[in-house]
């Protein structure tokens, strides 16, 4: 090709390019960048694409691209776009499925329906067929390329009228295309044209299709999937360390939590019932977030997947995994004579027909982890009335205690002071910790009754000063009952109704830690001995400790407290 007409090809990609990523911002995301695209083909739809159910003789089902004749010299042609189709030219006619993508979002915003979606894409495919036009009954004819909407890419086709745009995006090394609609207020020229970036090598368009399917089981693959288990106490910061640590930028996150009622149907997949659109009721396999990331992650094989369970052990993890607990055994090493499949890819495969069929396309197919594919579950080891992890299934991840200290804190939470008591956070917690620690006698799993660090958050310890009593009230108890008693007998002027409604909400947000962190030490750490924290001389119940933390001010908040423990805080404070 002429180095001028390559130039102006480049210059007219960058052009529409930035066209599109104007227009269509909003469908970036982690998984697609418009700056990742290295060709465009721009298809402006006539009356011959139309689309018009109620008249059957012009609902077209394909969209013609330019014939296969010999292109001008220092031109592409624009089923190019797909060169390996052309392999298959010996045969008369032929349809083939293509990996696509279509964004949900911008279906939604060509509709003018609001954007209520919480999901990005919708894994589809796009359907190319070779038909010879004006055949002569011996073979001879016009052989084109047409691009056919099916059930796959209807649901965007059906938001576009003529003169609108289909746009296919191809990005440079990746196993799939997008697919977008776009209005004609947008101008990206006329007829069917491709573009190609000027860093686009001869390879970046072109899908290695082999008998015209993606062999993604050989193509070349991120390695070093595992399986993590984080656990400690309730607020120790293991989902912190997970979103530092390992959510690298650019890896695709998945994330769910198991609970009780929690099935291997709902992780996996069930069989449903589905309405076609003829109104009959079939059934279909429904996959699971377990079989979407898979898949997702089987068709990406240059992303890195991470699928994040939190309280694994609040649901009954073997059952829910069932069968699939054998894919947790992961290759650790290559070795000659093996499989072949990278490190961090399931051990061994196993038998499941409605996955095989969904993630593969051929229900015979083994099901495996794809070693671009981790597992990462969060446990806590204090919570009561959770299920067990048996030894085999713990020894199929890579256990990791999370530290409780404050080490790594920010100081802007481990230095925030308890309302207006002028105690700190992270002396607060490691007073009690100790204590908790020293009761092992009276406490099973003393160490894991302590306070996480995270067990909080800044907000819940910061006080609200319209909670001090207003002048001429010795306590904020007093001004608040007597407010109460005029609302009661509705002799309430306009400022006290405005000042009872401080208090009100003042009280709700000072209540936010004795709620959380008071509560759970007389509800749970020390349940069976609360004398060793608190002053049982004092506080009978989880009422009286709360209200007389509520309703003092200052250091007295902490006489709920043992004598030795309230030195402890302010002693240590001090120095």
């Amino acid at each position: 090709m002429p180095n001028d007409v390559t130039a102006n090809m480049a210059d007219e990609f960058e052009r529409y390019r930035s066209d599109l990523k104007s227009a269509l911002s909003y469908v970036e995301d982690g998984s697609f960048s418009w700056d990742d695209a290295v060709g465009l083909l721009i298809i402006q739809l006539k009356n011959t694409d139309s689309l018009n159910k109620a008249r059957r003789a012009s609902h077209a089902t394909q969209i013609q691209l330019t014939s296969e004749r010999e292109s001008v010299e220092g031109s592409k042609k624009t089923e190019d776009f797909f060169p390996t189709l052309t392999l298959n030219s010996s045969f008369k006619s032929w349809r083939i499925s293509i990996p696509a993508r279509i964004n949900i979002r911008n279906v939604e915003q060509l509709s003018g329906a609001a954007r209520g979606t919480t999901d990005s894409w919708r894994p589809d495919s796009i359907q190319i067929r070779r038909r010879i036009l004006n055949d002569d009954g011996q073979g001879n004819g016009n052989p084109t390329l047409q691009i056919c909407y099916g059930d796959d890419l209807m649901p965007l086709r059906e938001q576009l009228n003529v003169d609108d745009y289909l746009v296919i995006v191809k990005r440079k090394s990746e196993s799939s295309y997008e697919a977008f609609g776009v209005k004609k207020d947008v101008n990206l020229g006329s007829g069917k044209n491709m573009y190609l970036s000027a860093n686009a090598s001869n390879d970046s368009t072109v899908f290695m299709f082999g008998r015209l399917t993606v062999n993604y089981d050989t193509v070349e693959r991120k390695a070093g999937g595992t399986n993590i288990l984080l656990y400690g106490v309730p607020g120790s910061g293991k989902s912190w360390t997970i979103e530092h640590e390992y959510c690298k930028p650019g890896c695709l996150v998945e994330r769910l939590v198991f609970h009780p009622d929690y099935t291997n149907a709902d992780f996996v997949g069930q069989i449903l019932p589905v309405v076609d659109k003829d109104k009959q009721v079939t059934y279909e396999f429904t996959p699971g977030p377990f079989t979407t990331i898979l898949r997702d992650a089987y068709i990406n094989p240059t992303k890195e997947y991470i699928l994040i369970i939190e309280e694994v052990n609040r649901g009954n993890a073997p059952a829910i995994f069932g069968e699939i607990f054998q894919l947790l055994d992961r290759k650790v090493e290559m070795h000659d004579g093996d499989d072949g499949y990278p490190v961090g890819t399931s051990e061994y495969g196993i038998t499941h027909k409605h996955m095989a069929d969904y993630i593969y396309k051929g229900p015979t197919h083994k099901v495996r982890i794809p070693s671009n594919l981790s597992i990462i579950g969060t446990m806590n080891t204090s919570d009561q009335n959770v299920f067990t992890l048996d030894t085999a299934f713990q020894r199929r991840w890579r256990m990791r205690l999370i530290e409780n200290n404050f080490d790594n804190v920010r100081s802007s939470l481990a230095n925030a002071l308890i309302l207006d008591t002028g105690v700190t956070w992270k002396r607060f917690c490691e007073t009690v910790n100790t204590i908790i620690i020293g009761n092992k006698s009276k406490m099973a799993s003393a160490e894991d009754k302590r306070l996480g660090v995270y067990f909080v958050h800044e907000g819940d310890l910061t006080f609200d000063e319209r909670a001090i009593p207003a002048e001429g009230n010795a306590t904020l108890l007093t001004e608040y009952n007597a407010l109460l008693g005029k609302e009661l007998l509705e002799t309430i002027n306009d400022d006290e109704k405005i000042r009872l409604a401080e208090i009100r909400e003042a009280l709700m947000h000072n209540r936010m830690f004795p709620e959380k962190v008071i509560k759970y030490l007389w509800d749970d750490a020390f349940k069976f001995n609360p004398e060793a924290l608190f002053d049982t001389d004092i506080v009978k119940s989880l009422e009286q400790v709360i209200r007389m933390f509520v309703y003092n001010k200052g250091k007295d908040r902490f006489k709920i407290f043992k004598q030795t423990v309230r030195d402890t805080l302010y002693s240590a404070q001090q120095q």
